[in-house]
């Protein structure tokens, strides 16, 4: 489906969640049709994810996803761009609170693509688990290593680093320096992304050498 404008009465996303809501809800407003209600709703970005029930008669009620791109339009209009998880979105950020009402696959009258991506949605609460995981294991003098060298964006290519704290722009950040199998530098500071470095395998948590000045020079392509 193509993309909607309308004018909402408001910006926030309580006003953004209640037309969401509304805009659903409505399309049962008639004889006849089934009814639809939306059980839980929730904002991650600009993507809206709701659980919705729906209602046919003589028949055993079902909840499925809902997913809703959004943005708003150059006229301040709220524009919105519905679907439900039958049509396999690209967006897998649902939270889990909303996962855990929907009915079981097996139990749905109309099932698309919702398998994959209900499966596509798990692996990427996964990954964010690791991710976390790694970054509480990942402290500055931590050495790390990838299967795979990373490439860079000046054309370099390193498999081992190891974490250094670093204050950039009034925070505390961890940057990685390239080292060979020794520990030796052999490279400047570099930032990984965090998808990236939920792959690294942690090799020591030793204290790290002592910084020579240096700026960020690069980021992991």
């Amino acid at each position: 489906m193509g993309w909607y404008y309308q004018p909402i009465g408001g910006r926030s996303t309580a006003d953004k969640d209640r037309f969401l809501r509304g805009e659903i809800e409505q399309i049962a407003d008639k004889p006849a049709k089934a009814g639809i209600k939306v059980i839980k709703s929730a904002f991650v970005g600009s993507t809206w994810y709701a659980a919705v029930q729906i209602s046919i008669p003589d028949q055993t009620p079902y909840t499925v996803a809902y997913v809703y791109l959004t943005q708003m339009g150059r006229d301040s209009d709220f524009g919105y761009k519905p679907m439900d998880e039958s049509v396999g979105p690209c967006e897998v950020d649902c939270p889990v609170g909303i996962m855990k009402l929907l009915t079981p696959i097996e139990q749905l009258p109309g099932v698309g693509y919702a398998a994959d991506w209900r499966a596509r949605v798990e692996a990427a609460r996964e990954q964010k688990a690791t991710l976390r995981q790694h970054r509480t294991r990942i402290a500055s003098g931590t050495r790390i290593h990838f299967a795979t060298p990373l490439r860079f964006t000046d054309g370099a290519s390193y498999e081992r680093f190891v974490a250094e704290s670093l204050q950039w722009r009034g925070r505390t950040i961890l940057v990685f320096v390239p080292i060979d199998s020794e520990g030796r530098w052999i490279g400047g500071r570099c930032r990984i992304n965090r998808r990236v470095l939920a792959t690294a395998e942690i090799e020591t948590a030793e204290h790290a050498t002592p910084a020579t000045p240096t700026s960020l020079e690069k980021t992991a392509a």
